[in-house]
């Protein structure tokens, strides 16, 4: 990677317009009817505010794809995006440049449509000078704002903007693109903290769950032999975050008496042949419980002999996608 990134700002659809007339700039695009007798404002009551803050690793192709995925969240649940892009060689003497950029989303029905807009900001990268100020100007006030950090070099540097983190409802991060270092921030207040692989992994903890459920809970945390998760390189983050609450859910099953049974989870890369994302617990007694996935291919399987003989169990899967885990990790 080369030392300056990309110019993600230039990357990213929108009107530039000084930064003193956004609210003009907003009133002006929503001025021309949506239709015979509408309004577009009658379509675009936001719910929340979205920061999206991008950072330094982010290419401009990933900053289109993160703006397309928050489009299709908004869609859904209208909101004021306001995407912050660091600029670390600037092109002119402005301190902060920023684009306004609106849709209108029309679905099957007359009902069924919505307006959003979205406000790029950017600004001196290295720093946060006037950056908390400035966005506290472009949120729509008595709304609840939402926070979603995206590529930070390090922990360090997502660290500088905790004062974002102290008015926000939720926070947001994606555990798989993010460094180690992020795991050490002291949050202002961890509870609102939420990592998008574990919210993407929602369809596989239901699967997992609806199978479990029939089964005696404390015969499922005990005699447990061994604990792995094999997997292909790419769903690395999503086997670990798995294998955290796999095991987490079995010590839960045990009880406190039996949770030194619950054996460490073993990560190990997938094996040939086989599906590329495999979560496997062996009992000491013959049992074993076997979930497996193919998730590009949205096909599973579950073979399991626990207490009601073998069982084998196909199914379809499919990890939800940018739009709904955003949701999954903002609402619940």
């Amino acid at each position: 990677m080369s030392s300056i990134p990309e110019n993600i700002f230039s990357a990213l659809p929108g009107l530039e317009v000084p930064v003193a007339d956004v609210q003009s700039a907003l009133a002006g695009m929503w001025e021309a009817p949506s239709g015979p007798g509408q309004e577009p404002a009658e379509f675009r009551a936001s719910q929340m505010n979205l920061i999206i803050h991008l950072g330094r690793e982010t290419t401009a192709a990933d900053a289109l794809d993160v703006f397309s995925g928050a489009l299709r969240f908004a869609r859904r649940y209208p909101c004021r995006i306001i995407v912050l892009c660091p600029e670390y060689e600037r092109r002119s003497e402005t301190l902060m440049t920023l684009k306004v950029f609106a849709e209108c989303y029309v679905g099957k029905t007359r009902r069924d449509r919505s307006c959003c807009e979205a406000l790029i900001l950017s600004y001196p990268g290295g720093g946060n000078d006037f950056l908390e100020n400035q966005v506290s100007i472009l949120l729509e006030n008595d709304l609840p704002t939402y926070y979603w950090f995206h590529r930070f070099a390090s922990g360090r540097n997502a660290g500088q903007y905790l004062s974002f983190h102290k008015v926000c409802k939720r926070i947001v991060y994606d555990s798989g693109l993010e460094t180690p270092e992020v795991a050490s921030i002291e949050w202002p207040h961890p509870g609102r903290v939420r990592d998008l692989v574990d919210a993407r992994l929602l369809p596989v903890r239901q699967s997992i769950g609806q199978f479990l459920s029939s089964f005696d809970p404390v015969r499922l945390g005990s005699d447990l032999l061994r604990l792995e998760l094999r997997h292909a390189p790419r769903w690395k983050a999503e086997a670990r975050v798995l294998a955290t609450w796999f095991r987490e859910r079995l010590k839960a099953c045990a009880g406190r008496e039996g949770i030194e049974q619950v054996p460490a989870a073993r990560l190990t890369p997938a094996e040939e042949g086989e599906f590329p994302f495999v979560l496997r617990c062996d009992y000491s007694d013959g049992r074993y419980f076997c979930w497996q996935a193919d998730f590009e291919a949205n096909k599973g399987e579950i073979r399991a002999r626990l207490d009601r003989g073998e069982s084998v169990l196909p199914f379809s899967v499919r990890l939800l996608s940018l739009d709904r885990e955003l949701a999954e990790a903002f609402f619940f």
